[in-house]
């Protein structure tokens, strides 16, 4: 308030300097006196005033007081002017009409604050200034009177607008502290109650008002935050550069992603800000969000790796082709794809558990990893089935002695908890040359060239070449006309027998699936088999099988087996057992007739499903028997786990009895454990005298192979099957010195079968 009475005080000093010479008396320098007198208290009361803190009742004193002396102050005013004019000549009261204007216009700055004393201070000094100029001008001065009594209703008005507005003004204010309060307080509990904390950052960047949550989520004091730059607390990254460029530009922003170092530790945060009124910085919150991070991460980490061995999965595998295929587009896609299954691994999984299953996943993808340079793909597709894609032009040679490679470390057996476990693989390899097929066609001619191999055997490798694809047509052909092979007559049986090698009596008769195709003739089973079994059509053949062979069992004279396969496929489902007691009941045969042969696979599943179904078979009466023993993974363990009533040695071992003493000691020692067991053991693919013999010698019960015979219809058995004169039918009767020299008695065999044949059909 002080500078604005400057213009009064200096006013009071010039008046009292042009006019001391003609006042003659006391009264001017009293006037002038008193005047900075109240002046001075008006200043005094004005500064000392202090509403936030004074009591009430003081600051009403003070006030009154202030208020009383700018009353007094305007009375002074009013009076000096009419004096001055007595004693005033003509230039004199020229610059009493500007001093006058001056104090009297005074009242929009000095009393502001108090509208009451500058309505006082107006009325005062225009009657002040209307005695002047009466009595200067008389009645003659009435248009000076006139702009007189305008201009102070004009200065009222603008008075009361003043006041007006400094009231609103002081109103809002005091809303908006309120509010701001009100806001701090909610803001606190906000705080208090979310993961959020508030931070706030002046024009120039830097932190201002850190609350204590903010400080606490950092681990910094309050104090020590103050001032600091708000950027210099995160982390160099694109994050930190879009919050520099946001809060440059002060534009809003929301769940923005920074990272921090927090106690040594990689903290993620979210910030959300937008700009303060009056470009007064910017205010937001901030949210740790590194736990959410880290969830994020797992998730995006599960959706393109897999889980088990860290490898790629199949979606990244796509991803990663296809991102090779577009970045080759402008020259050429070359790249080698190979495909690796493991052999048979489900059946080490169910034999052994899926924990030791995980174990050995695990080192196969560490080998292959280790076979490729760092800039290859290694992806896991799923299951056992494992994927590699390298970048080369290198020839077909080098290919393959990759994929031998790869072959290799898969044989080397694997230590686990002190056990030695050994694995074998199947690859298949496709490549893109000079960008001669696409990323969808390089996966489909691996996956062909991976059949290919799998069909060779175990341990096997194939590359892509053209005669797959016609294969690969082949078995859709196949798969469709298979589906009607049933009902258009075409599928029929045949029948094996099965020789007792001490006797030579026929014993049984296996019925084998054939299939007679309009057009392809007859289809091997090795083709249409593996088509019916992942089709799931091999359930509606399986039923067929063994309610015919047991319709043609029962119309055969003799009590021979009649033996069937079954898939594992079909021991798993449920129908198996009242489709088997059906067919029994149907044609009437007696159920130990029926000899029903398993892989080793079929005992493969943990659920313990196709141990139940077995021995609900044998509570039916019917026999089984496990087919191709001695291939599986633990093949002596399934012998303690369901009493067998046979089981049949591989080909696999047969073929090489003769000559290789490895197989002569598998076969020696199955025979052994068989008889330990109290189970008949049976050899099947003979196909020579020697193999025979051997196979006797080495304690096998039964043969069956092309040497006892090659499959015939039901209708040959029917009538070869009853010799002359009753009993029993005899390998002796149909092979004679057969097992001395095979093939030089061949045609007299065949003679003297088809003699007994008719003897047979003479007799009476």
């Amino acid at each position: 308030m002080g500078i604005l009475l400057v213009p009064s005080l200096v006013t009071i000093f010039v008046i009292t300097y042009v006019f001391y010479d003609e006042a003659h008396g006391p009264v001017l320098p009293i006037l002038a006196a008193v005047l900075v007198i109240l002046l001075a208290l008006s200043v005094f009361l004005a500064s000392n005033f202090d509403p936030k803190n004074a009591p009430w009742e003081a600051l009403h004193r003070r006030w009154k007081l202030l208020v009383a002396a700018q009353g007094a102050t305007s009375v002074c005013w009013m009076v000096m002017f009419p004096y001055l004019v007595t004693i005033a000549d003509s230039l004199d009261i020229t610059f009493l009409g500007i001093a006058g204007t001056a104090i009297y216009c005074s009242v929009l700055m000095a009393y502001r604050s108090s509208p009451g004393v500058g309505i006082f201070h107006i009325i005062g000094m225009s009657v002040g200034l209307a005695l002047t100029t009466l009595a200067v001008a008389g009645l003659d001065g009435w248009p000076s009177l006139t702009l007189l009594a305008s201009f102070g209703i004009v200065l009222i008005i603008t008075l009361l607008n003043q006041e007006r507005s400094f009231r609103q003004s002081v109103r809002s204010e005091f809303r908006r502290r309120q509010s701001e309060a009100m806001v701090r307080v909610l803001l606190d509990d906000y705080e208090e109650q979310s993961s959020d904390s508030l931070w706030m950052i002046g024009p120039n960047g830097n932190l201002r008002d850190v609350s204590e949550r903010f400080a606490a989520l950092i681990g910094i004091e309050r104090d020590q935050l103050e001032g600091l730059s708000f950027l210099d607390l995160f982390k160099s990254g694109s994050g930190k550069d879009i919050l520099a460029e946001r809060i440059a530009k002060r534009e809003p922003f929301r769940d923005l992603l920074v990272s921090l170092t927090i106690d040594s530790k990689l903290r993620y945060w979210r910030l959300s800000a937008r700009a303060r009124e009056g470009g007064n910085g910017m205010a937001g919150v901030a949210r740790d969000v590194t736990g959410a991070r880290e969830v994020e991460e797992r998730v995006a980490f599960m959706a393109h790796y897999d889980s088990l061995t860290g490898l790629a999965n199949r979606h990244l595998f796509n991803e990663r082709l296809r991102e090779k295929e577009r970045e080759d587009a402008s020259t050429v896609f070359d790249t080698a794809l190979f495909y690796v299954d493991l052999d048979d691994f489900k059946a080490i999984n169910d034999a052994r558990g899926h924990m030791l299953g995980d174990t050995l996943l695990r080192e196969v993808a560490a080998r292959l990893e280790h076979e490729v340079r760092a800039d290859d793909v290694v992806a896991r597709l799923g299951g056992d089935e494992f994927a590699i894609l390298i970048d080369t032009r290198c020839g077909d040679g080098l290919l393959l002695e990759r994929a031998h490679r790869f072959l290799s470390v898969m044989r080397a057996p694997f230590t686990i908890d002190g056990q030695r476990y050994r694995l074998s693989a199947s690859v298949g390899i496709a490549r893109s040359l000079d960008g001669d097929c696409d990323a969808e066609e390089l996966m489909r001619r691996a996956d062909l060239a991976l059949h290919a191999a799998k069909k060779k055997g175990r341990d096997n490798l194939a590359l892509f070449d053209p005669s797959f694809d016609r294969a690969s047509r082949e078995r859709r052909e196949i798969e469709m006309d298979l589906g009607e092979a049933l009902n258009r007559g075409q599928m029929y049986l045949d029948y094996q027998p099965v020789a007792d090698l001490k006797t030579g009596a026929i014993t049984a008769y296996e019925a084998l699936l054939r299939w007679r195709h309009p057009e392809r003739g007859i289809v091997a089973p090795g083709d249409f088999l593996p088509v019916a079994e992942a089709t799931g059509l091999i359930l509606l053949f399986g039923d067929w099988v063994i309610h015919q062979a047991l319709s043609d069992a029962a119309r055969m004279p003799g009590d021979f087996r009649i033996a069937i396969n079954l898939s594992p496929t079909q021991v798993k489902t449920p129908g198996l057992v009242s489709t088997v007691a059906q067919a029994i009941d149907r044609t009437n045969i007696a159920p130990e007739r029926v000899e029903l042969e398993i892989t080793e696979h079929v005992l493969m599943d943990e659920g313990g499903k196709s141990l139940a179904t077995l021995l609900a078979l044998r509570d039916l009466g019917v026999k089984i028997a496990i087919d191709d023993f001695g291939t599986g993974f633990s093949s002596r363990s399934y012998l303690r786990r369901f009493p067998f009533d046979r089981i049949k040695i591989d080909r696999s071992f047969v073929t090489d009895v003769v000559q290789d003493i490895g197989s002569q000691a598998i076969v020696s020692s199955i025979t052994r454990l068989a008889d330990a067991f109290g189970v008949t053991v049976t050899a099947e693919g003979i196909e020579s005298p020697d193999q025979l013999d051997m196979l006797r010698k080495l304690g096998a019960d039964e043969a069956q192979g092309f040497l006892i015979a090659r499959p015939s219809a039901a209708e040959c058995l029917a009538v070869s099957a009853s010799p002359a004169g009753g009993g029993e039918a005899r390998l002796s009767d149909y092979l004679g010195a057969a097992f001395l020299d095979y093939r030089n008695k061949r045609q007299k065999i065949l003679a003297a079968a088809r003699k007994r044949t008719q003897e047979a059909l003479r007799a009476p």
